[in-house]
């Protein structure tokens, strides 16, 4: 029932490619995953065991997926000229219609949340609905606000100015669906269903998948147990998809994709050069690990870099 509950959330999965929502199957999401590697400082675990080799359901699951997925670091010097140069690995999404490993993005969260539940119009609440081709919000009026209606629509682009965008309309769409929440919790209450939780028995064999959303977009972890105990587990969290190295295949990354070609509109002069439309694109991603952008000119001169902690500069 995995493909039936994740239609049922409130924000709608889905992978979009070229603007066209592919699926919203989480049974196709979570076995479309590819681990690669390439440019990141880890040997390759084609050799190693595979712990799924289908799932439940039959179907076969890939040795690059997570749940066949052994870690196995390699440290070594950073090399930026066709070498390693990141401990972050490649999480690819594999397109059945071409045959392609994706290096989709997460959108930073609000702007993938926003597109994938427009698109495919199945969320529909009192104060939430989305309806194809964006996201209407209702919000009620209040002591201090007049009522309300706001509505977020597919853009033309994914950059950093609709990443930005997208998350002022998140909020809305959090405080209105906080409003259904609690109409639903208050009905529950009413009827005297008020258990939160249900018991369970870890298996003695069993393999799990779980997809949640987190601040930054899609986090899903991956588990295997063997004898009641974990065997594998590999969660993958917003970031590495985001920040990924280029892949095998030449592949690069969403972070590294932004930069490339990226328009200068600094006025600076070389020796007063910040690298500020680089340094805003990426932090549009809103990256949850320490983040360095190095910047050069000409033969290797460093102008300047800035390293800014997960918690802020200061934090």
């Amino acid at each position: 029932n995995m493909d039936h509950w994740g239609n049922e959330m409130f924000v709608t999965p889905g992978v979009i490619v070229d603007g066209e929502l592919v699926t919203t199957n989480l049974v196709d999401i979570n076995l479309g995953i590819r681990i690669m590697l390439g440019s990141s400082y880890y040997e390759d675990w084609v050799n190693e065991e595979t712990f799924v080799a289908e799932d439940p359901l039959g179907n076969p699951v890939d040795k690059r997926h997570p749940w066949n997925q052994t870690t196995i670091p390699k440290p070594q010097k950073r090399d930026l000229e066709g070498g390693n140069y990141s401990w972050v690995m490649s999480p690819r999404w594999y397109d059945k219609r071409t045959g392609d490993n994706l290096a989709l993005d997460t959108g930073g969260g609000a702007l993938a949340r926003l597109w994938a539940t427009a698109l495919a119009a199945k969320v529909n609440t009192p104060f939430v609905k989305a309806t194809g081709q964006s996201v209407v919000i209702n919000l009620p009026k209040t002591p201090n606000t007049p009522e309300q209606t706001l509505e977020w629509k597919v853009p033309q682009w994914s950059n950093a100015i609709e990443r930005d965008r997208a998350r002022i309309y998140f909020v809305a769409y959090s405080a209105a669906m906080a409003l259904h929440f609690v109409d639903q919790a208050m009905n529950e209450v009413r009827a005297g269903r008020t258990k939160v939780f249900e018991d369970f028995e870890v298996p003695e064999e069993a393999i799990g998948c779980g997809f949640h959303e987190a601040v930054r977009g899609v986090l899903s972890h991956h588990l295997v147990i063997r004898e009641g105990k974990i065997a594998n587990y590999h969660p993958y969290p917003p970031t590495p998809w985001n920040g990924s190295p280029t892949d095998s295949y030449g592949t690069p990354g969403p972070y590294e994709d932004a930069v490339m070609g990226q328009p200068i509109f600094e006025e600076n002069d070389q020796d007063s050069f910040r690298g500020i439309d680089i340094m805003r694109a990426v932090r549009s991603f809103d990256p949850c690990l320490p983040c360095g952008v190095h910047m050069y000119l000409g033969a290797g001169k460093t102008l300047r870099t800035v390293h800014q902690p997960m918690f802020g500069e200061h934090g």
